[in-house]
């Protein structure tokens, strides 16, 4: 992988030899602008990480008919699909590429392997991880408090 994915701030904490574990279960993706990524309920296999387009993570609400977006992810390097490093674990939303996009697809369970055999830099990257869990949190929020 170039070093545009090494400096992806998620990864950054991981050593070369880390890094390079990752490299054997992850790879490059590409998406065309309306195509889902993942769909709520759907079993949570990978993560992403963005590194070029636009996603946006919706919703359904039991008191609005369609979808609604969350959060609109557009620079490099965002996660997209946490549910991923859940084992047995669904996706709780839908991710819709806005426009034609590029992902880093990483194989939820192994990373969380290599985390928990790694807990130097399985921590850093788990403090990245819960920081956007907590943004997503107090974003849907937000949508749910405005539908009100």
């Amino acid at each position: 992988m170039n070093e545009k994915i090494r400096s992806i701030a998620l990864l950054e904490s991981l050593t070369d030899a880390q890094f390079g574990e990752v490299e054997t279960y992850s790879k490059v993706v590409n998406f065309s602008k309306g195509e889902r990524l993942f769909q709520v309920g759907h079993e949570a296999e990978h993560i992403y990480i963005l590194l070029d387009g636009k996603v946006s993570i919706q919703v359904q609400l039991s008191s609005r008919p369609e979808n609604m977006s969350i959060v609109v992810l557009q620079k490099p390097g965002q996660l997209v699909g946490w549910s991923g490093l859940m084992g047995g674990s669904h996706y709780t939303a839908n991710g819709v590429c806005l426009e034609d996009s590029q992902l880093l697809q990483i194989k939820g369970q192994k990373f969380m392997q290599t985390l928990e055999n790694n807990p130097e830099s399985g921590f850093s990257v788990m403090r990245e991880i819960a920081m956007v869990i907590s943004q997503r949190l107090r974003n849907l929020q937000s949508v749910v408090l405005k539908t009100i």
